[in-house]
Order: C-alpha cells, then structure tokens, then sequence
C-alpha cells in the first residue's frame, strides 16, 4: 500500500495493511533485517497517522489487534494505543517484555517512555 492509497482506503483496509505490516516488521526485528523492518514500520507510521487524522473512532478499530496472535502486531498496537487508550495498551505491552529477543525490550523501552511522559508518534 502507497501512501496514496492510505489516504483513500477505507477502515478495514488500512486495519488490514497495518496488521500485515506490524507482523512482517516484528520478524523482521527478530531475524535483524532491518531492511525490510524499516519499510514496513515506514507503512506503519503512515497508516497511524492516517487513523489519528481521521478521529478516535479509527485509532480505537486498532484494538481488537491487542488481542492478535502475533506478537509483532500485538506490539505495535499496544504502542499506539498508548496514545489514546493506555488502559488497554498497558497490559499488553507488559506481557510482551518476555517475548522475542528484541520484541520485548521495544515493549519494556515503549513502557520506559510512556511513563516518563515522552512517547509520542509523528
């Protein structure tokens, strides 16, 4: 997906694109290819920004991805989620500091910087 076609995707689509691209980027991150870790945290970053200019409503349709098997997405979308709904977003982060070699320490650093008030998301 373009960033084009982020602006013009409908809700489900951007879910979908998001959720492909967090798990593709957790493996990435575990198997070190920051290459392609890179390009899909790119996508990422884009489809957020898409979901915070759209409204509260479509960062919350990231919720149900707290619950994903993978762990790479349940990640991504516990960080984001600490932006507009860290009740949620809290747990899942702190179950996944024993996950993965690198996976963990982005949740334990995520949570780091979370409560000294310096997460924030482009």
């Amino acid at each position: 997906m373009t960033k084009r076609e982020v602006k013009k995707a409908d809700l489900p689509a951007l879910i979908k694109a998001y959720s492909e691209s967090a798990m593709i980027q957790g493996q990435a991150t575990e198997s070190s290819d920051y290459k392609t870790g890179n390009k899909a945290s790119e996508l990422i970053s884009v489809i957020y920004s898409e979901l915070r200019h759209r409204g509260i409503d479509s960062q919350r349709a990231l919720i149900p991805l707290l619950g994903d098997s993978d762990p790479g997405v349940r990640l991504w979308a516990a960080s984001h989620a600490m932006e507009f709904s860290p009740t949620d977003g809290e747990p899942v982060l702190k179950s996944l500091i024993t996950v993965g070699r690198f996976l963990g320490l982005c949740a334990k650093t995520t949570l780091e910087e979370w409560k000294k008030g310096r997460l924030s998301f482009p």
